[in-house]
């Protein structure tokens, strides 16, 4: 579940983090920010973002190698 939060004063941010897993801290080459995932697939922790490009984090439980 990807959500979109915005206010007046900062611009919109995607979350991805689904569920109560523990989070780790990715780092986005292309846009030189930080995003937060709990997927407990990712094995790179400096890796673009899905907004600059990116693969979308796999969610524990929607796995596409699974069918679901």
């Amino acid at each position: 579940m990807m959500m979109t939060t915005t206010s007046s004063t900062t611009p919109a941010k995607r979350i991805f983090i689904v569920g109560t897993r523990p989070i780790h801290t990715h780092t986005c080459i292309a846009g030189n920010h930080t995003w937060d995932c709990n997927s407990p697939y990712c094995e790179e922790m400096k890796v673009d973002c899905p907004d600059h490009g990116g693969f979308e984090p796999v969610v524990q439980g929607r796995e596409p190698w699974r069918g679901r």
